[in-house]
């Protein structure tokens, strides 16, 4: 029987989280959820501050919410932001507390995150921004030493509203790509199918087509996530990301408590 879980999801102990923790686990249970791990954002240098996450109270509202659901299984992960730069920071934060699962990101290229599109597309064409883009993930991927997942591969066109900019695909860079692909693949790490894309676009991050290549070196290993910061996004895009997936040829979706992973059949 198939288990329905979501692997990235904030709440308000995310620095941009809208909802409570307790809202956001109600949620996801009403839309069918069974399986929950919040990954709360450990970023410096966003446009808003840096995003820490306050420990104990943390810790405080996984209990909370454990005891008033019992029958849905309640992680505690992060999100972790990288850059060189900060990147001795994030890993001590990460090791500060005991966890289920570390998602690795990477929102900011060249000091400026995506997000803040005016200012990141302001002197890049799509084929470069495409470059600096993917050359930061693979420093990512190859130098964090401590990870489960990697996060929503294509963030670099998530916010950007324009049709000259549409999102990462396998041939703007197969090389590039595939080499993040062959380094997850041989090092055990899972790629993560990000949902919060999908009402917009019809498609998650990655999209179909690099998932098709994944699929084709040998990759296995796959998250699913929501990225949900608000109660509105529970479980959003789920129902059509696992079909594609499942046409794809994906027989599982990985889980992880205690940084163990459990694959659950499709």
């Amino acid at each position: 029987m198939q288990c329905l879980c979501d692997f990235h999801i904030h709440s308000t102990l995310s620095g941009d989280g809208k909802s409570d923790l307790l809202d956001q686990v109600r949620a996801c249970w009403e839309a069918g959820v069974r399986w929950v791990c919040f990954t709360e954002h450990i970023d410096y240098g966003t446009s808003s501050g840096d995003f820490l996450v306050d420990f104990p109270l943390y810790r405080q509202k996984i209990e909370a919410a454990r005891a008033t659901f019992p029958g849905m299984t309640i992680g505690m992960g992060l999100e972790l932001g990288d850059t060189q730069e900060d990147r001795a920071n994030v890993i001590a934060q990460a090791d500060a507390v005991p966890l289920d699962y570390k998602l690795l990101s990477r929102h900011k290229v060249g000091g400026v995150d995506p997000y803040d599109a005016d200012i990141f597309f302001a002197h890049r064409t799509r084929g470069q921004a495409v470059v600096d883009y993917l050359d930061a993930i693979y420093r990512s991927v190859t130098a964090f030493p401590d990870y489960d997942a990697l996060s929503h591969l294509g963030y670099v066109f998530k916010f950007v509203q324009s049709p000259e900019f549409p999102p990462l695909r396998y041939c703007d860079d197969p090389d590039r790509i595939d080499a993040i692909l062959r380094f997850l693949i041989e090092n055990g790490k899972a790629l993560e199918v990000n949902t919060s894309r999908w009402r917009r676009f019809g498609d998650g991050m990655p999209g179909r087509d690099i998932l098709a290549r994944y699929r084709e070196l040998g990759g296995e290993l796959l998250t699913l996530g929501s990225d949900a910061h608000a109660t509105d996004s529970a479980a959003q895009g789920f129902a059509a990301a696992l079909e594609q997936i499942q046409g794809l040829g994906f027989r599982y979706l990985a889980a992880f408590s205690a940084r163990e992973r459990t694959m659950l059949p499709l």
